[in-house]
């Protein structure tokens, strides 16, 4: 029977085996890829350039929340809070005239810094109550970014250095985006592959059911710490990308809304799934220019709220499902006879003359 967990991503049975099809070759996705990501140095002016360099680095952010909360099921309302850490670690080290390894390397240990505080304390909360303490922690990063002035530039933000490796610099839209879209594809094949570790099962028993992933001696504690571990440092890792994108940081793009569209995002694209994480990367850098575009840049948060509440209520798995199950009746429909009315096979008898049903 097919059931769906809490996230409403596909549930998973303890003793299922792997779909054959995810065996075949990956070669022609993976040229697919390539096309996909040359193209916008093609078609795209430094503007666009620089808006898809920023999904790549947002996207970087909703695989790891994907994880967290499309694989393991646990909901936060701080994972901007941890690309905010990120991003104003990285500005600290670059103001101390500390390179780009030094800048990452300091990133990543602040990060699973600041995913121990959140993870250890909550271990026995899930749901709602969880997503408090997240937001709990949220406010208190954002009450000292606005207070230490000096550090953090306050309320007004603050420049960010551009990030300078080799012939690159994050300051040109064109190696801004080549800069972002390395990190961006490494953390995607991260995410493919955890999916098909033992580590990445027992993050989905634990989504599904806690008590199930209990007794079944999955260590429930010690998934979700990781999980936070690993989504903290992706976020990390986004805000430090996207502040050398920028250019620019300030506390506002770390608040409570920004980790609430980051949420949407996932649920948006399809909770549980490398693609749809890449797909609400895109509607949450893409959409807001798209009203702007059009004169309307505060419709962006209503129609939001509007599309949250109707992907939650209609299609539970985001746009990744909602395609892969138009695509499944797609393949019945091209699968079922052109003619029902075909003869019957003539080694079996003609029902309408043998006596009807029995």
């Amino acid at each position: 029977m097919s059931t769906r967990s809490r996230t409403g991503a596909p549930s998973v049975a303890l003793g299922a085996t792997a779909d054959p099809r995810l065996k075949r070759s990956r070669l022609p996705r993976l040229l697919l890829v390539v096309v996909i990501a040359a193209l916008p140095p093609l078609f795209f002016d430094d503007y666009w350039l620089f808006l898809v360099a920023q999904v790549a680095a947002f996207a970087v952010a909703t695989l790891g929340l994907d994880i967290l909360y499309g694989r393991t099921g646990q909901m936060s309302l701080a994972h901007a809070s941890f690309m905010g850490v990120g991003a104003y670690t990285g500005h600290l080290l670059a103001g101390l005239n500390q390179g780009v390894a030094v800048q990452l390397l300091g990133v990543l240990v602040v990060s699973v810094l600041a995913g121990l505080v959140v993870a250890l304390p909550t271990l026995r909360l899930s749901g709602m109550r969880l997503a408090l303490v997240t937001l709990a922690f949220g406010e208190l990063l954002a009450w000292v970014l606005i207070n230490t002035t000096d550090l953090t530039g306050g309320t007004q933000g603050t420049s960010v250095d551009p990030v300078v490796i080799g012939p690159l610099d994050s300051s040109v839209p064109m190696q801004a985006y080549l800069m972002a879209l390395v990190p961006a594809s490494i953390a995607t094949l991260i995410v493919l592959h955890l999916g098909r570790t033992q580590m990445g099962r027992r993050m989905l028993i634990v989504r599904d059911s806690e008590t199930a992933a209990r007794s079944v001696g999955v260590a429930v504690a010690r998934t979700k710490v990781i999980s936070f571990l690993v989504s903290a440092v992706f976020a990390g890792v986004a805000g430090w990308l996207y502040a050398a994108v920028a250019g620019f940081i300030s506390p506002p793009d770390f608040n409570l809304f920004a980790s609430v569209y980051l949420l949407v995002a996932v649920i948006v694209g399809g909770a549980g799934s490398a693609v749809g994480a890449w797909l609400g990367a895109a509607y949450i850098v893409l959409m807001p220019q798209a009203f702007s575009l059009v004169g309307q840049p505060n419709l962006y948060p209503l129609v939001g709220g509007a599309l949250l509440a109707v992907v939650a209520l209609l299609v539970p798995d985001g746009i990744v499902g909602l395609s892969r199950r138009l695509a499944g009746r797609f393949r019945r429909a091209e699968d079922r006879p052109n003619h029902p009315d075909r003869p019957n096979h003539p080694d079996r008898p003609d029902r309408s003359t043998s006596g009807g049903d029995r």
